[in-house]
């Protein structure tokens, strides 16, 4: 929900400077509140992003963790816990006023090296973040 309220206000900042250059003489752009296609875009481009999020998933098993990604087309990432290098949190502005943190997984490798588990709860991410860092670690001993 991060990736709609991010568009959302791209979109109110983009149309409002629209407006503001339109009604200031800057632009001619009457083609862009006239009903056209140019209204189609955004809400596609704010759309999109409740797609993504509902192709994502994962599951953390005995000694991969398995992530999936996709909508139309499916991919399924399997992250060995032993060659797991580093395991991140991250979070900007919006994730932080909903409570959101991504988790963010390094490996060995060039396929899958970093691979992001985005919209987590804060507490769920940090206690993910901490178990594959346990288990990544038992496993490289």
């Amino acid at each position: 929900m991060v990736w709609i309220a991010s568009r959302t206000v791209f979109w109110v900042v983009v149309l409002t400077g629209l407006a503001v250059a339109n009604g200031l003489g800057f632009l001619n752009a009457a083609w862009v509140f006239s009903p056209s296609l140019a209204w189609l875009l955004p809400p596609i481009h704010i759309a999109v992003p409740w797609f993504r999020y509902k192709g994502l998933g994962f599951q953390l098993r005995e000694h991969d963790l398995l992530v999936r990604r996709g909508v139309l087309t499916r991919q399924y990432i399997a992250i060995p816990l032993a060659r797991i290098q580093q395991v991140d949190t991250t979070s900007g502005p919006f994730e932080r006023l909903l409570g959101l943190t991504a988790l963010v997984v390094r490996t060995a490798g060039t396929r899958a090296a970093r691979t992001r588990i985005p919209g987590l709860p804060s507490a769920r991410a940090t206690a993910l973040r901490d178990e594959l860092s346990r288990k990544g670690h038992e496993l490289a001993e």
